[in-house]
């Protein structure tokens, strides 16, 4: 668009009256300026009073989370177990039975140190059964808050006829870890307990490497936990930290040796017990009350409950029987 000028009137003059125009006067101007430092002295106090409050915010949710870790562990403290003097303490006992079709043992070939090992395929019986009595269940009792010591729980190595359980008892107010002790390539019995927080020792009695491998456990989900070499007659000491409370199982492995494969239920309280070949397992100097017993084996999906009640002094019986589906049941090692 083309620029019109009036007539007489030099461009440089309009120019100058057009700056004239728009250029505010003295006081005019000392009024704009007093009103964009009140603005600017507006918007900071609104900023800094943000700032306040997003810190108060902060400091609220930290309080909150501080006041909630602090319940956590007073909840986690009041819930630890303790060790009482048990008076008139009563006993559980119980025999395991097993119907259906008891899966066949696996058979694994022994390709490393077979002058420890063997040289013959080793057979790994996960469902040891013999008339009709299933062994390597643990039998526990579930939410027990105080009662008698934990004992030294050990698994002996060696072939499965003398493979065995050592309860070694003590004044023990805490699990004292499970003690692994290998020997001629096979960990110990096919089940054993553990605790959330404490260890798994092992003691090498062979003297030849084995590489355990622990997996936490639920379903057919399986994570690792550790994976560390054990050297010839050597020692290491593996902490297990579950982190969920429904993490219930560890599976444990050897890398070197295929066959040497064992599980490990997740138990808070020394009331426990193994089902023996004979499928009898037997709980003693248990507090009067009424209790929740469970029977776990990782080849069977899931576990059996009972409630039972434990009179001053006195005896109950309880019995559980799993049903076998051929390899099927091989196939679970959960606890549910």
């Amino acid at each position: 668009m083309t620029k019109v000028i009036q007539a007489g009137e030099p461009a440089l003059y309009k120019a100058t009256r057009r700056q004239d125009a728009i250029r505010p006067r003295g006081e005019e101007r000392t009024s704009m300026i007093s009103q964009a430092q009140s603005i600017d002295h507006h918007d900071t106090t609104s900023l800094k009073i943000r700032r306040t409050k997003m810190r108060i915010k902060r400091v609220d949710t930290m309080m909150m989370l501080s006041l909630i870790a602090t319940a956590m562990l007073m909840a986690s403290a009041t819930s630890a177990y303790e060790v009482v003097a048990v008076k008139n303490g009563g006993t559980i006992s119980g025999t395991v039975s097993v119907s259906g079709s008891v899966p066949e043992p696996r058979r694994f070939k022994v390709e490393k140190t077979p002058e420890v090992c063997g040289a013959d395929d080793r057979m790994v019986e996960e469902v040891r059964a013999s008339g009709g009595k299933l062994a390597d269940v643990v039998v526990f009792l579930d939410k027990v808050d105080a009662g008698k010591p934990f004992a030294k729980e050990e698994a002996q190595g060696g072939p499965p006829e003398s493979a065995f359980h050592a309860q070694k008892v003590g004044g023990n107010a805490e699990f004292p870890g499970t003690t692994i002790k290998p020997k001629e390539c096979i960990f110990g019995p096919y089940t054993g307990v553990v605790a959330d927080g404490k260890m798994m020792k092992f003691r090498n009695q062979d003297p030849v490497k084995h590489s355990p491998h622990t997996y936490s456990s639920k379903g057919r989900v399986k994570k690792t936990m550790h994976n560390e070499d054990l050297e010839g007659d050597g020692e290491i000491d593996l902490k297990l930290k579950f982190g969920k409370k429904s993490i219930r199982v560890v599976k444990l492995e050897c890398d070197q040796h295929e066959h040497m494969q064992n599980w490990f239920r997740r138990v808070e309280n020394p009331y426990y017990s193994f089902s023996s070949a004979d499928g009898s397992f037997k709980i003693e100097n248990v507090p009067p009350g009424t209790y929740k017993l469970i029977a776990w084996h990782p080849k069977f999906k899931r576990e059996q409950k009972k409630d039972v009640t434990v009179a001053a002094g006195g005896s109950v019986g309880a019995d559980f029987n799993f049903k076998a589906r051929g390899r099927q049941a091989a196939a679970a090692g959960s606890a549910r």
